[in-house]
């Protein structure tokens, strides 16, 4: 049947028996309702007006989705998709019927008895009309529940993977290893350098509140997930103090417009420092600017830590499955034996 698996993404279901139910239907009602003056001519010659009705029907319904389908995959608003397949449907088929009408009038009186008459082609034009709203009518309705149907999974889905992305986060990092490590770092600085113990205590609180504020939120502003990355940044910066260079872009922030995954740029920066060596001979560089007008790079240079454990690519998946969710938004991942960098695209919210 008519493009099955494509339909059936469409509208969610295998389309196969409605569309045979509607030919045989319409095919067997057409040439009686349309075709003939009285119902004993009608049954006198049943398979000849059959086959002909089925003929009518076929190319009639098939027609339609062909339109159908191709209306709903060229037009992303839904207004633009009801108009144009209104006018194309309605028009196609005035004419199909007119030439349908035409070729039957010239049919001998031996192989088809019905009578066409000017009021039957009036009949049978109103009746295709009627086919043709009735069909998509269907197709549009099944449409829009699937689409709403999708719709609500991919919230649900997105709302369990922000979920899982902030939970990943969270467990990384109150890991006892981490609240020492910041801890001691916290310790170190308040005799010595008792302001800067104040900023650090101020950034890790600004961390974490940040983690728990958007926790509902599919997207967050650019200008909001720098801010996130430049405090926890500053605190990786206390802890390993040279070792480790950070370079942000200027003005990143500007556009208000731009968003971009929640926590994806802290959960690319963690797997930078988790995985590879931070020393005074091999400091970690780390980079974050724009690429291109709609895309952001995280780069880092690639020294990898012998005895850590292999990375799982959990987060990277994360961050590729949420904006996959979202719509048709690539990820890039690039590896060379001295670099590794991600790139995320930028989603323009009006």
């Amino acid at each position: 049947m008519y493009k099955r698996a494509a339909f059936k993404e469409l509208i969610g279901f295998d389309h196969t028996w409605m569309v045979i139910s509607i030919i045989v239907i319409s095919g067997v009602a057409f040439p009686l309702v349309f075709f003939n003056d009285t119902f004993a001519n009608y049954l006198k010659y049943i398979y000849i007006n059959v086959l002909i009705g089925l003929i009518f029907s076929s190319v009639l319904v098939l027609g339609n989705l062909a339109v159908f389908y191709e209306i709903s995959n060229k037009y992303v608003s839904d207004i633009q998709k009801f108009k144009r397949m209104i006018i194309v449907s309605m028009s196609g088929q005035f004419i199909y019927t007119i030439m349908a009408a035409s070729i039957m009038q010239m049919i001998p009186d031996m192989i088809f008895k019905g009578t066409i008459s000017p009021e039957n082609t009036i009949r049978a034009i109103v009746g295709s009309m009627l086919c043709v709203f009735i069909v998509n009518g269907l197709y549009l309705t099944f449409y829009y529940m699937n689409a709403l149907k999708k719709s609500i999974k991919k919230q649900e889905l997105l709302k369990r993977q922000n979920v899982e992305s902030q939970l990943e986060i969270l467990k990384n990092q109150v890991q006892p290893h981490f609240l020492f490590n910041s801890l001691n770092t916290l310790i170190s600085l308040i005799p010595e350098e008792p302001d800067l113990a104040v900023d650090y205590v101020q950034k890790l609180s600004k961390v974490y509140r940040y983690i728990l504020e958007i926790k509902n939120s599919k997207l967050i502003p650019l200008q909001d997930e720098i801010d996130c990355v430049k405090a926890y940044l500053f605190m990786l910066e206390v802890r390993f103090g040279d070792n480790l260079i950070y370079e942000i872009e200027e003005n990143l922030e500007t556009n208000s417009q731009l968003h971009i995954v929640p926590l994806s740029l802290q959960l690319l920066v963690e797997n930078a420092v988790k995985h590879n060596v931070i020393s005074n001979r091999k400091p970690l560089r780390i980079s974050i600017h724009k690429s291109g007008t709609d895309q952001l790079q995280i780069k880092n240079n690639l020294q990898v830590k012998s005895l850590s454990s292999p990375s799982t690519g959990t987060g990277l998946e994360n961050i590729k499955s949420r904006y996959g969710i979202l719509g048709d938004y690539t990820v890039e991942i690039t590896k060379t034996k001295s670099i590794f960098s991600v790139t995320l695209p930028l989603i323009e919210v009006q």
